[in-house]
């Protein structure tokens, strides 16, 4: 359990606890000054992004000097990757900060909008990476016996080897299967063994309820899992999603985000979710903007936007103002769980968004809907386009599956009833094609949303 930090890591997290908002952002601009300093020295890229802005690391004194830093995006972050690969031979000469000699581990984005982005991690940062997601397990109430598979997939991903990494480090006894290991061996082991908690994608726990009658011949409750712990993707945080999990596990479900970036959340044991509690504010400074226009909002109740997050302490490639694409509500109103501070709720991905006559719109939003539906779909659906979005020209297109037993006669009218429904809701009335029951692929990685 990080015993040789933990005694003084749970002091400093009830310190923050009790900050307000000034004393911490103190505490993150003195750290910021110190990150600029270093990434200035130590990386290529960042000296071009200075120069280009006119700024050198000694101009930045206050919040206003911090926001004159140019932003970063994933697209930047590729092209420095190819062009390190052109010059140096290897993809981090251009934007990491630490030598070759330094970097531990490398981890990876599972490239689902475009080639996988790299992170590079010395032994300093996955100190921190381990102690940040101790704070999420602490938070959750996993304590060392407790025994937990690691359903996401392990090949490159954040979510696979460092997250065995921090809960090994953390004290519970994990078990490596990842989602390569598939429904059939990860439902036998959770059963042989008797776990206590599933780390894995929401669509993979959707995916496992379905399989564990076909594989076990029992109802996945009967495993005994106390503790789910969802993330990759969206779904954990849909009310719905989460009711019908939760039903069907016998379990807490706990939406997690954060494993080898800055922004370390989770869900707290609430019945009603109410978003995911930011527990690393003074390791990751958090702004949200305009993803359209790139203005800066305040960080206010109810306030959406895009996310745009600043590494604090980090040595391999710490990244400055960097936007990650996630589009994210912000929560600020007391939290009846008792735990102070920020919550966090990711509505869908500036990469997913539609607009359909104007209105914008997220896969995830059409989840959340589409799961009041069930039993009578399955709650699998894709979203059908003729050409790649944002603009859609209506209807928009959706292929849902429809429920196991329910009669062809049936399905007209509920046709009508969730196109109806959505366009009340959304203002957008798609097209509903249903599609028979399991017709969908399912896997345990992240499930795309859009044909």
């Amino acid at each position: 359990m990080l015993n040789r930090y933990a005694k003084t890591e749970d002091r400093w997290v009830d310190r923050l606890k009790t900050m307000s908002g000034g004393e911490i952002k103190e505490i993150q601009l003195a750290k910021i000054k110190r990150q600029v300093s270093y990434n200035y020295k130590n990386s290529i890229f960042y000296q071009r992004t200075f120069k280009s802005a006119g700024l050198e690391p000694g101009d930045i004194k206050t919040w206003d000097d911090f926001y004159k830093i140019p932003y970063m995006d994933k697209d930047q972050h590729r092209a420095a990757q190819e062009e390190s690969i052109e010059e140096f031979g290897h993809p981090f000469g251009t934007l990491a900060c630490a030598p070759l000699d330094k970097i531990v581990r490398l981890s990876f984005t599972s490239g689902t909008t475009g080639a996988p982005t790299i992170y590079t991690l010395t032994r300093n940062d996955i100190i921190i990476t381990n102690m940040l997601n101790a704070r999420k397990y602490r938070f959750i109430g996993l304590q060392p016996g407790h025994v937990v598979i690691n359903g996401f997939g392990l090949s490159m991903f954040a979510g696979g080897v460092p997250v065995v990494d921090a809960l090994w480090d953390y004290g519970v006894c994990v078990v490596p299967l990842g989602a390569e290991a598939r429904s059939r061996r990860l439902l036998e082991t959770a059963q042989l063994i008797k776990a206590d908690a599933l780390f894995c994608t929401p669509s993979f726990a959707e995916y496992l309820v379905e399989q564990s009658e076909e594989i076990l011949g029992i109802p996945i409750r009967e495993l005994g899992l106390k503790f789910l712990v969802c993330g990759g993707e969206s779904g954990a945080g849909v009310p719905e999603f989460k009711k019908k999990i939760e039903e069907a596990y016998g379990a807490r479900l706990f939406d997690i985000n954060g494993a080898v970036q800055p922004l370390h959340c989770t869900s707290c044991d609430c019945d009603e979710y109410k978003g995911m509690h930011f527990l690393s504010e003074d390791y990751c400074y958090l702004e949200l903007i305009d993803p359209e226009t790139g203005r800066s909002l305040e960080l206010k109740d109810g306030v959406t936007g895009e996310q745009v997050f600043t590494w604090l302490d980090w040595e391999g490639t710490p990244f400055l103002r960097y936007r990650l694409g996630d589009v994210l509500k912000i929560h600020t109103e007391p939290c009846s769980c008792g735990s102070p501070g920020m919550r966090i709720k990711v509505i869908g991905r500036t990469d997913d968004m539609l607009i359909i006559k104007g209105v914008n719109i997220y896969p995830s939003a059409i989840k959340d809907l589409l799961l009041k539906f069930t039993p009578r779909i399955t709650g699998v659906f894709r979203i059908v386009l003729d050409r790649p979005g944002p603009r859609v020209e209506p209807p928009l297109k959706i292929k849902i599956e429809y429920g196991e037993g329910v009669e062809a006669g049936a399905l007209e009218k509920l046709k009508l009833e969730i196109e109806q429904d959505m366009s009340s809701t959304t203002r957008v009335r798609p097209e509903v094609i249903f599609v028979p029951p399991y017709s969908l692929e399912r896997h345990g990685y992240k499930t795309r949303y859009i044909e």
